[in-house]
């Protein structure tokens, strides 16, 4: 079943849970209040009565359970389906201006779209159709006045509770940006006090913290006053409609009918003002994620004339273009690698090294056959042992190879084993180490073609050396391409048979 077919489903559940939730409290204390007027020795039928109490009761608790056990399922289907779609962006967009705190917020965003069937669309549903509900009982009840109290106290509430949600602060997506600050202040901390500029960045944070205290605090005073104004609108109606009522002439119990049953329709109420902020929320998390890959849908037609093949024994590269900068003319590029061969591009940083090694690794990536394997500068290792991460790229080795690997990368001098644990993201490894490892992981892969942006940063001259001679002579027969600073001094190290492509400035 659909996530829609889901969610109409839960919704006739949430609208049945609540009006029995309604007539329960007003039946019920009509009941009682007809049972004290009647006295015990009345003609007054009890059966009638009492039982449809029980099955207001019973109607409550099933339909209450169903409805979210129902809705929970839409709202999962409907984050899935939002997640996909965030994905299929992300590979169409060739993964360009993607990072893990872009990924997470995307995320967040689809979490919050899903949700939205509970959290907003379900309360105002609930509190419509149980509001029109109540006016007709309370029409064929004989008090017209009290049911228009009772629309108006409704609509009023509706009115204050949008007018509150679109006056509060996004919280969420400000505690996200926290986050991301105080995990960056941790990372940057030895180096701040090895500058001495610690108290700066204490300020920095502390100031951070102060403005989502001061936004968190706003947001909670905004709901504070919606929901005390919806309570006194709430007390208003129900003064005004049991005067109406109780003025009618109508008899105690009806009264009594009626004043639970405006207090039970005016609590749907006050459930809209965090209704209508779920509402605000979900708007602006799918106005985020409608604007994802729209930079890639904005690229001109020039830029999509870029096309990487590989047919097994040439990796061909042609239309890339180099745009224009104050210090740089524009230009295309189009090179041939052959298989076993090497190819050195080089440029100072902000050349476009990077951007070139993933365009090429994605576009590689979409074509059947080669096996293509990218080590690039921001690489993830996950937490467990280097036999586990290992083992991501070549299931079916053991560890003696993958002590064979580690030794090619000279981590096995550092003490480096299979079974090492890593710790989170890789922090019980040095960077140097850690760099070592991802080009270990790549390596089992016995790819085609692999690229390698920066393969010696963190390493000494004499490592790296040995690092670049152990990839080369480990993959005789595939295209190496290598983005570097500069050219190694030692050009050996490439193989015999290596090319160059510069994007430097000119």
């Amino acid at each position: 079943m659909t996530a829609k077919k889901l969610a109409g489903i839960g919704l006739l559940l949430a609208v049945l849970a609540e009006a029995c939730s309604v007539g329960l409290l007003g039946l019920s204390g009509w009941f009682i209040a007809s049972s004290a007027m009647a006295g015990a020795y009345s003609a007054f039928s009890y059966l009638a009565p009492s039982g449809g109490v029980r099955a207001f009761a019973l109607g409550r608790i099933a339909a209450g359970y169903a409805n979210r056990v129902v809705l929970h399922a839409a709202a999962l289907r409907r984050i899935g389906v939002a997640r996909l779609a965030v994905y299929d962006r992300a590979a169409r967009s060739e993964g360009a201006g993607w990072s893990g705190q872009s990924l997470d917020r995307v995320m967040a965003d689809a979490d919050t779209t899903g949700m939205a069937v509970m959290q907003a669309t379900t309360p105002v549903v609930v509190a419509g159709v149980t509001t029109a509900g109540g006016c007709v009982v309370l029409v064929l009840a004989g008090c017209p006045l009290a049911a228009l109290t009772l629309a108006a106290g409704v609509i009023a509430c509706a009115v204050l509770a949008v007018s509150s949600a679109r006056r509060m602060d996004d919280t969420t997506r400000t505690r996200g940006l926290l986050r991301t600050e105080l995990v960056a202040a941790v990372e940057a901390w030895p180096e701040m006090a090895s500058l001495g500029v610690t108290d700066q960045l204490v300020r920095r944070t502390l100031q951070r913290l102060e403005t989502f205290e001061d936004r968190r605090n706003r947001h909670a005073a905004t709901t504070a006053r919606a929901l005390g104004g919806t309570r006194a609108l709430t007390a208003a109606a129900l003064l005004l409609a049991v005067l109406h009522t109780a003025r009618s002439g109508a008899t105690t119990a009806t009264v009594v009918f009626v004043g639970l049953l405006t207090a039970g329709v005016m609590a749907n109420a006050e459930r809209l003002v965090t209704a209508a902020a779920a509402w605000v929320q979900s708007r602006h998390a799918e106005a985020q994620l409608a604007s994802v890959g729209e930079d890639e849908a904005r690229r001109s037609e020039a830029d999509r004339t870029f096309r990487a093949t590989y047919d097994g024994r040439c990796l061909t590269v042609s239309g890339y273009r180099l745009h224009d900068t104050p210090t740089r003319d524009a230009r295309e590029i189009a090179f041939a690698v052959d298989a076993g061969q090497t190819l050195l591009i080089t440029g100072p940083s902000g050349s476009g090294k990077t951007t070139l090694v993933n365009a090429i690794a994605t576009t590689l990536r979409r074509q059947p056959g080669p096996v293509v394997t990218a080590v690039l500068a921001d690489d993830y290792l996950f937490t467990g042992t280097i036999a586990d991460n290992l083992r991501l790229a070549n299931p079916s080795a053991n560890d003696a190879d993958f002590a064979e690997l580690l030794a090619a990368m000279a981590l096995d001098r550092a003490g480096v084993e299979p079974q090492t644990s890593l710790g989170v993201g890789g922090r019980n490894l040095s960077g140097g180490e850690q760099r070592r490892l991802h080009l270990a992981r790549a390596l089992a892969t016995q790819p085609d073609v692999l690229l390698i942006d920066e393969p010696t940063t963190g390493l000494d001259a004499d490592t790296a050396g040995q690092v670049l001679h152990a990839v080369r002579r480990r993959l005789p027969q595939a295209v190496l391409i290598l983005a570097m600073h500069h050219q190694p001094a030692d050009t050996q190290l490439l193989g015999p048979n290596w090319t160059t492509v510069s994007l430097g400035y000119r």
